[in-house]
């Protein structure tokens, strides 16, 4: 893959980066609020940022004379903007549509349309064992995914490699022009810093805290790149793709190798002071045995070592074909899921809690799910004030990979609102 070390000042937003999922930017000090300057340059920005939402927008694809009436730009205007707009590649002209047969006199007028191959973003998903990448076009679609096992007890420095690795990969593969990667974000296990630029804290990844892969993958691929916890992606990602469209008040509860939650409230992730929100994994569980805060697994140690050889799939397999012990253990799980995180969900008062897991992937495996689910709202109802829906995740292994993707997307969105041209064409 071509690197982006070289790239043009054209080609990248010139203005500090903005994450509008992650934290607010500071205010100005009281008294010190900056006036309000409206410069050519910016104007020239808004109109044409107006004219690309328009394009966007607009079905039909819409003609010079309809972003006139919709902007309430002069025509000239409207002109200099929209081939300003196709030199940067963001629109095109829309193909002709057939008149069934008619022929009208004269050339028919052109209509435009928006690129979503213009540009792309990288969503990362990274795992103990595994490292994921997502290309994505600017209307988030999925171009090119790729995936790499990995050991657990990797190194941060390996990890990393295994990070650009993938992503790499993932641009190759799909023939894309790594010049035109605009932003990326990478979802992880652990604390992130609200400035969403470095790891805190991540006990089960080796020296990953110390890898500093913002830089790393930064500098391979020349744009802003972002780390954000894991659960928080996954909240994002069920509320753009997946059950928690309709909700702005959700809790997404990650039922992984380490338990985490991503908070929705009002509609926005919540991060808390220092960006640790939703860590839940640090409560003491009712009724836990181990030393350990967080809630114990759904086969404890000893038992997954037994002679039987049990493991979570088997369990979850035996409770959907109703085996008593099988369908006492997911039960137990979910009433003890529930219990802990009731004081997370009487102080959130959530519409919608979903439940983020890979043990229910296949359809055979619904009526353990169900049981979970069940085991859970039973137990919440005798804790709770107001009861909140229940859901499983609709988007299971992939709601981190999701909500990284949304997540770089709304950098580059807020780019295209304000400023489009500065993203610029690559050099030739």
């Amino acid at each position: 893959m071509a690197t982006s070390r070289g790239r043009s000042p054209s080609t990248a937003p010139a203005a500090p980066v903005l994450w509008p999922l992650g934290s607010p930017r500071e205010p100005n000090a009281p008294g010190r609020e900056l006036p309000a300057v409206v410069g050519v340059a910016d104007l020239r920005a808004t109109n044409a940022a107006a004219i690309l939402a328009a394009v966007r927008s607009a079905d039909p694809h819409p003609r010079l004379a309809t972003l006139a009436e919709a902007t309430k730009l002069s025509r000239p205007t409207v002109e200099a903007i929209v081939e300003e707009l196709t030199e940067c590649g963001l629109i095109e002209v829309a193909p002709a549509v057939s008149a069934r047969g008619q022929r009208s006199p004269g050339r028919p007028a052109r209509r435009f349309r928006f690129c979503p191959h213009a540009g792309f973003v990288v969503g990362v998903d990274v795992r103990a064992r595994s490292v994921s990448a997502c290309l994505a076009d600017l209307d988030g679609r999925a171009v090119a995914v790729e995936r790499r096992a990995v050991r657990a007890d990797l190194g941060g420095a390996a990890r990393a490699r295994a990070v650009t690795d993938v992503v790499r990969r993932a641009i190759d593969g799909s023939g894309a022009d790594a010049r035109r990667v605009w932003a990326a974000t990478v979802g992880t296990p652990g604390l992130v810093d609200r400035s969403n630029t470095r790891v805190r804290q991540a006990d089960n990844l080796k020296g990953w805290a110390e890898a500093d892969i913002v830089t790393t993958l930064g500098d391979t691929l020349g744009c802003p790149v972002a780390v954000e916890n894991d659960a928080n992606l996954a909240a994002l990602g069920e509320q753009w793709r997946g059950v928690g469209g309709a909700a702005d008040e959700m809790v997404f509860v990650l039922l992984g190798e380490r338990l985490g939650a991503g908070v929705i409230t009002g509609g926005r992730l919540l991060r808390g002071h220092r960006g640790a929100a939703g860590e839940i994994g640090f409560i003491r569980f009712p009724g836990s045995t181990s030393a350990r805060p967080g809630l114990e697994p759904l086969v404890p140690d000893a038992v997954a070592h037994d002679a039987a050889g049990a493991t979570g799939a088997d369990i979850v397999r035996g409770a959907a074909e109703g085996e008593a012990e099988a369908v006492a253990a997911i039960t137990s799980y979910g009433r003890r899921l529930a219990a802990g995180i009731a004081p997370v969900l009487l102080a959130l008062d959530p519409a919608l809690v979903v439940l983020g897991t890979s043990l229910f992937a296949v359809p055979g495996l619904a009526p353990a799910a169900e049981l979970l689910l069940t085991a859970a709202e039973e137990e919440a109802a005798s804790l709770l004030v107001d009861l909140p829906q229940w859901r499983l995740s609709a988007l299971g292994d992939e709601a981190v990979i999701t909500g990284a993707v949304r997540f770089a997307l709304s950098s580059v969105e807020e780019v295209l609102r304000t400023r489009p041209t500065s993203l610029g064409a690559p050099p030739s």
